[in-house]
């Protein structure tokens, strides 16, 4: 069912329910959705079609976890999302660092697989571990080794500029790639921001392609990635209606905490 503005309906990450171990955070998450407890202003109705896996959760994401997870959400289809607790090692991997973790993202590749899921995405990463032209070279890569779409999400300006995606030209240049990609609206808001452009007919452009493979909403002041709960409409609300209609859309607004100030990477 789509949601009442007209675009994607919006599933829930849990990376809305930060601190909490998976399984507490899919139950909790799940629950709200199935009792019509889970809403957001802008959004209207939440829902649990899609469910992403996320860093922000705590516990050992394994087969058997995955297992569990099929068995007691059998009408939800979960993914893989960045570098979500695989292992006992908490590993900060991304799409640039392909040649630094590849045990990690075999492993990943193992659960994503086990979850049959449709996609999974992950940071662009880091100017020190990789090019642009690598790091879409290991999205292309990583989709072979995980079986299924491997998406690029772009991140947003920081000091040092030390992250790859984080210009209005790079994200051109991952549009322009061939590669799959995650377009999180609440990292164009800081971009916008901090470049003074807000790029509308681009960022409309990504959101209609058939490579936007996942889209991410949360609320920011341009300052930095909160994961606010959008109570008002955000310059960008206006462009969801043109999302293509395969692209799945996840909010990561903190129903946790209504308006936190915590950075949380997502």
């Amino acid at each position: 069912m789509k949601a009442e503005y007209g675009a994607n309906e919006v599933n829930i990450s849990l990376a809305a329910f930060p601190g909490l171990r998976h399984e507490q955070a899919a139950e909790l998450a799940i629950s709200k959705v199935v009792a019509g407890e889970l809403s957001e202003p802008v959004f209207g109705k939440i829902h649990a079609s899609h469910v992403q896996l996320v860093p922000q959760n705590f516990g050992i994401l394994d087969e058997g976890l995955c297992a569990s997870l099929m068995a007691a959400y059998p009408h939800t289809q979960f993914r893989l999302h960045a570098n979500v607790r695989i292992s006992q090692k908490h590993t900060m991997a991304d799409l640039s660092g392909l040649h630094r973790h590849q045990q990690w993202f075999e492993q990943a590749a193992r659960i994503s697989k086990r979850l049959n899921a449709q996609a999974y995405t992950a940071h662009s990463g880091s100017r020190s571990e990789a090019s642009m032209q690598q790091m879409l070279e290991n999205a292309r890569r990583l989709a072979d080794l995980f079986g299924c779409p491997v998406g690029v999400e772009g991140q947003y300006p920081v000091k040092g500029d030390h992250l790859l995606v984080t210009s209005w030209s790079e994200y051109r240049e991952v549009f322009e790639s061939g590669v799959p990609y995650a377009l999180d609206l609440s990292h164009l808001n800081i971009l916008a921001h901090k470049s003074g452009a807000f790029e509308t007919v681009m960022t409309q452009e990504m959101l209609a392609c058939e490579r936007c493979i996942e889209v991410h909403v949360s609320d920011n002041n341009g300052s930095g990635d909160w994961h606010q709960i959008c109570e008002s409409k955000p310059w960008w609300h206006e462009l969801m209606p043109y999302i293509n209609k395969e692209a799945v859309v996840f909010t990561e607004g903190n129903h946790r905490h209504k308006r936190g100030t915590e950075n949380h990477e997502g």
